[in-house]
């Protein structure tokens, strides 16, 4: 299904032309019917050379803007209306320079109510069209005169609808299901129904759904679109979801469904800003403004970047603040309106979904290594959600173990990393003691060896050769006091294995050796077990070091305490 929207000045036909095409009257209130007068959204639905189409009416009246506002998000195409016998009248303006902010690239011009005007007005109102969209996205838009009494020129925009549609890119699928909520109602029997525009992937009958801003998990109890039931709905469609797990009254339009864990929420955004031309002062901090987003409507505090004002006509930097937690991705489009002047200002494109500088420093783009260069490190599934896509590796300069990074900030932690090995000498770093990021870079080290948790320079002598292994060695189980060694070259003989820390001293590994040998003999003369004084005596040393292994003996299962003797333990 592809969506088309019609836009233009209030009672130029709109509802018409769509019940014309459709069969369904997209006018749903009594209100609108008394008045001839749309309101809200209308829907409807056709198929037009086996494509299936959905409309969606807006008001066009200026007092319904923002209902106009929640039904733009996400169409594939416009259909602009202009009716014959009026032209182009205000509200037209403010339609079309809307559609040109939100980036709406394709568009059918239909002048409608032909019927009313003889050929001179018809002219003079197809002149007025071709300037008024001029250097505009409809500037190069087919134009279609059409009398919803003739079916003749309705057949024709049919075609053109057609040709329209079947120039459409093809939807893009980012895996990444998105609702923005245009209406939620209770249905009888069924219980909570909201209706939307699925983009960004397919979704399916029991699928779980996260509301946003209000972090409500619900379940899909069913799915409808174009009044037929389905089991899974690809994207682009316009759909009707029957939902478990809330109340109608606590999902209204604006809100937006997502899936757990594939979008970030933000409440502040780095984005561009096109300023119409047409207002009639600069764009600055100052103004009390409403944001529109998908089918949301949002007060915002705005901030300008790179200067303190955006002049009319003028593209420009902002960062937006907003109130609330809610899912955007880079390249979502928004319509920015001044509340206390009652105008549009102009609309733009979101650039970075979570800015890291302060907005005086901030240079947004949507490009993907100002992203990873502004934070140092990303870990790549961060890095999807921030791009609002799967970013493909081709796209970054270095990925190690999961995180990326660019080929300078690799190249300043590398240094880093360096400068510590080359101070450590020898003895080497303790790899633990590194950041997260300083172990990743230490693989693309060539001139590097991690060894039993130390980093050293490859050419670096191995601490098994330092000469206080000797020292300890030729000492036997009368160890140097170690107060008087260097304890980072201790430690790491510890590590190694070669030095052996009984309480307070350390001994060298054939010293405990020769203890378990002493343990072993003492058991043979004496079954039933010896003492620490005799322990003493068979190894020929003091007290000091006789209790500090012995006691290591116990600890490692090579001999057991009963009462004031040793006996043999498991491990003897």
């Amino acid at each position: 299904m592809r969506i088309i929207a019609t836009a233009g000045h209030v009672d130029h036909g709109k509802s018409s032309l769509v019940q014309a095409l459709t069969g369904t009257d997209p006018d749903r209130w009594e209100e609108e019917k008394r008045r001839g007068l749309t309101i809200d959204l209308g829907f409807a639905f056709t198929q037009i050379a086996e494509q299936q189409i959905g409309f969606i009416d807006v008001p066009g009246h200026v007092r319904f803007l923002r209902n106009m506002l929640a039904g733009i998000g996400g169409i594939d195409a416009c259909m602009f209306v202009v009716a014959a016998n009026e032209g182009w009248k205000p509200q037209t303006e403010e339609h079309l320079r809307i559609l040109d902010a939100l980036g709406i690239t394709q568009g059918v011009i239909v002048l409608t109510k032909t019927d009313l005007v003889d050929a001179d007005a018809l002219a003079l109102t197809l002149d007025s069209v071709g300037h008024h969209v001029r250097s505009t996205f409809l500037e190069a838009a087919p134009v279609v005169q059409v009398s919803i009494h003739d079916s003749a020129t309705l057949d024709t925009l049919r075609n053109t609808i057609s040709d329209l549609i079947a120039s459409l890119p093809p939807v893009i699928n980012t895996h990444r299901p998105r609702i923005w909520v245009d209406r939620s109602f209770a249905a009888k029997g069924s219980g909570t129904v909201i209706t939307g525009t699925l983009t960004g992937s397919s979704l399916s009958v029991g699928d779980e759904l996260l509301v946003q801003p209000t972090n409500i998990v619900v379940k899909v109890r069913g799915i409808q679109s174009n009044g037929v039931s389905l089991d899974k709905l690809e994207a682009g469609n316009r759909c009707a979801l029957n939902l478990t797990g809330i109340d109608h009254l606590d999902i209204n339009r604006g809100d937006v469904l997502v899936v757990a864990g594939q979008w970030l929420g933000t409440n502040k955004f780095d984005a561009s800003l096109k300023v119409l031309e047409s207002i009639e002062h600069a764009v600055s901090k100052r103004g009390s403004y409403m944001m529109y987003v998908g089918s949301r409507e949002i007060k915002v505090v705005l901030h300008t970047i790179g200067s303190t004002s955006i002049q009319n006509g003028e593209t420009g930097f902002i960062r937006v603040v907003l109130p609330d937690m809610i899912p955007l991705v880079p390249g979502d489009r928004f319509i920015l309106r001044e509340s206390g002047r009652d105008e549009t200002i102009g609309g733009g494109e979101l650039l970075d979904i979570e800015p890291t500088l302060r907005s005086s420093k901030a240079r947004p783009n949507k490009e993907i290594l100002r992203l990873i260069a502004e934070r140092g490190w990303v870990q790549l599934q961060q890095l999807h959600l921030l791009a609002g896509r799967n970013v493909d590796i081709s796209e970054v300069e270095q990925v190690l173990d999961g995180w990326v990074t660019t080929n300078n900030n690799l190249a300043e932690v590398s240094k880093e990393v360096m400068a510590l090995i080359d101070t450590s000498k020898d003895l080497g770093v303790d790899v633990a003691s590194l950041s997260v990021y300083q172990r990743l870079v230490l693989p693309t080290l060539t001139n590097v060896t991690v060894r039993e948790g130390r980093a050293r320079g490859a050419d670096a002598n191995d601490v098994a050769s330092h000469p206080m292994v000797k020292q300890f060695a030729d000492a036997g189980c009368t160890p140097p006091d170690s107060a008087s060694t260097d304890k980072a070259i201790v430690r790491q003989l510890v590590q190694r294995g070669l030095l052996v820390h009984c309480d307070e001293l350390y001994f060298h590994s054939s010293a405990i050796d020769t203890a378990i040998i002493a343990a072993r003999q003492l058991l043979v003369a004496n079954p039933q077990g010896f003492t620490v004084a005799q322990f003493r005596e068979h190894l020929g040393v003091s007290r000091k070091y006789a209790l500090p292994l012995i006691n290591h003996l116990d600890t490692t299962g090579f001999t057991r305490r009963r009462d004031d003797v040793r006996i043999a333990g498991a491990k003897l």
